[in-house]
């Protein structure tokens, strides 16, 4: 019985595929002109420039502020670390669930 299943589910597998398959090579032959896809992005380039540029400067001045941030902590915890091992440890833990807090709690 699973032998037949197992037929039948593959048989019906291969059929779908292929109808997929019809279906996407009709849609992409009648219906999708290239020429006017070129037309349009070049067209909407500008819009799309003036989206991007001003969300790209965005991103990197987070990133900058992220990079400054990590800087300064990296001091901090280097200057800790100089002290007694148990006393630097006990430090830098209270300070990762302190900035845990001040993120979750304000």
């Amino acid at each position: 019985m699973n032998a037949t299943f197992a037929g039948r589910l593959s048989f019906f597998y291969e059929s779908l595929s292929e109808h997929i398959e019809w279906f996407f090579n009709y849609v992409y032959n009648n219906y999708i002109d290239l020429y006017y896809i070129e037309w349009l992005i070049y067209v909407l380039y500008p819009v799309i420039i003036t989206l991007i540029l001003p969300a790209f400067i965005f991103l990197l001045l987070y990133a900058s502020q992220l990079f400054l941030q990590l800087y300064r902590l990296r001091q901090h915890f280097g200057n800790v670390l100089h002290m007694d091992c148990w006393d630097g440890a006990r430090q830098v833990i209270a300070a990762v669930w302190a900035a845990h807090g001040k993120i979750w709690h304000g």
